[in-house]
């Protein structure tokens, strides 16, 4: 099994299986483990944010740029908008300046890792 921590902004959507994503600088998964999703992770507020836990579907190559997103398979993909909004974002821009301010550059590049709730 691999945890992952979670931002409060989050869990609502994760919860709701609105957000079946996340966007990682390494995989740390691949297709087929089971996914413990955390909130609050080390802290005395550590909770889980689903149960069962979901399984891996898909790991995948991504890089976030200003001019848009790149994948390793684009064709498995939806517009960068639809993308973020699928993250949890308004949109394309809302997501790239999340990443810019947590990261501190405007260029990312990590792993997709998607789930699928049981």
């Amino acid at each position: 099994m691999v945890a992952f921590n979670f931002q409060q902004q989050f869990v609502p959507d994760i919860q709701s299986g609105k957000k079946t994503q996340t966007i990682r600088r390494r995989a740390r998964a691949k297709a087929g483990d089971r996914l413990q999703l955390y909130t609050g992770m080390r802290t005395a507020n550590c909770r889980k944010i689903v149960d069962p836990d979901p399984v891996c579907i898909l790991t995948n190559y991504i890089h976030l740029q200003p001019g848009g997103i790149t994948f390793g398979y684009a064709s498995l993909f939806p517009s960068a908008d639809e993308f973020a909004r699928m993250d949890g974002f308004r949109d394309y821009a809302d997501m790239h300046a999340w990443f810019t301010e947590r990261y501190g550059s405007p260029y990312f590049v990590g792993a997709l890792i998607r789930w699928k709730l049981s």
